[in-house]
């Protein structure tokens, strides 16, 4: 156990130093290339009304020009020192598949359909719609599909075990049924990163817990993997500090998301997981609610969804709704730690 620990620590602070290096470097280019947030405004998914509450809520006016794709921190230096410095077991190699093409994802989704699109009002209205969401969501659950038939192949990976209480073999049906809770768990965290330093810290602190919870645990295959991850994240969040330097946007938090999934499902920890990220799950649903009411209804439960957006419409400044999150995020961690070692 001493030694997986010392060479997680040292995982830990080389990747710091990496991120260190590296961070700024990125954020040149990002500027260079001009991938950077333009908020305009325009029309509504539901074609009524306009999205003049959140251009105000977001201060469009100063933070326009932000690099929006500064999770290209996480998405290239994380798998690259896991594949170079961490024993490459079976269950890892997939998890760093499933790591880089939602990566991928997130780049593709940034970069052409945010950035590539933002002078154009009438393709930004239509990404705002019920439909666009829903084709999006269906090819990401596909993707999560062959990553879970990989996992599945590896021969490891036969049951989902639920606090050693129940356990339950896998299935077809049951590993689609995994692949679509997975792609919900990779869309509430992406939904997550709305306000400076909200994503990254909430993120931050459910690394450190998983990580603590395995230790205790004595399942030591994903520490190095974990380690190298909080490197990175420290540096991310130094980086998010109000005012960001830099949004992490799909390509940060994508693949983050998708890693402590799969790390829950495949150690036997989820509903530990499901408790650590649950603010990232009440986020998502609060926009759920509130597309099913502007698309049934055509009324709105929040003033603006997700959640923390709505806490910014009724006047709490950014640095409160996140540091408040960050709390309910590490209270929940620890309950999560204590339920799965009941």
């Amino acid at each position: 156990m001493t030694d997986i620990l010392k060479e997680s620590l040292n995982y830990l602070l080389a990747s710091t130093i990496i991120s260190i290096i590296f961070a700024p470097i990125m954020i040149g280019i990002l500027y260079k290339f001009n991938q950077v947030s333009g908020l305009k405004k325009t029309k509504l998914g539901s074609r009524k009304g306009t999205n003049s509450i959140f251009m105000r809520i977001m201060k469009s006016n100063e933070t326009n020009g932000t690099p929006n794709m500064g999770g290209i921190l996480i998405w290239i230096i994380v798998p690259l020192m896991t594949y170079i410095f961490a024993p490459l077991t079976p269950q890892l190699q997939v998890l760093l598949v499933g790591f880089m093409l939602f990566g991928l994802w997130g780049f593709i989704d940034v970069a052409i359909f945010t950035n590539g699109f933002k002078n154009n009002p009438k393709i930004k209205a239509m990404q705002e719609t019920f439909e666009w969401r829903l084709g999006k969501l269906t090819v990401a659950v596909l993707l999560n599909i062959g990553i879970m038939l990989l996992l599945y192949n590896t021969g490891e990976f036969q049951s989902v075990n639920l606090l050693n209480i129940l356990a339950i073999s896998i299935s077809p049906a049951l590993l689609v049924l995994i692949a679509i809770v997975g792609q919900f768990a990779i869309y509430s965290g992406e939904l997550t990163d709305g306000l400076d330093g909200l994503m990254i810290g909430i993120f931050t602190i459910i690394t450190c817990s998983l990580s603590v919870l395995l230790i205790v645990q004595g399942q030591y295959e994903f520490l190095p993997f974990l380690g190298i991850l909080l490197g990175v994240e420290i540096v991310d969040l130094y980086f998010n500090i109000p005012p960001a330097r830099f949004w992490n946007g799909g390509p940060g938090a994508m693949p983050i998301s998708f890693a402590l999934f799969f790390i829950g499902l495949v150690t036997d920890n989820l509903i530990p997981y499901f408790l650590m990220s649950s603010i990232t799950w009440l986020i998502m649903l609060s926009s759920a609610l509130q597309m099913f009411s502007m698309k049934f209804f055509k009324r709105r439960i929040f003033k603006i969804a997700p959640i923390h957006h709505h806490f910014q419409a009724v006047g709490w400044p950014q640095y409160k709704i996140t540091m408040r999150f960050w709390l309910f995020t590490l209270f929940v961690c620890i309950l999560g730690i204590y339920v799965a070692l009941l």
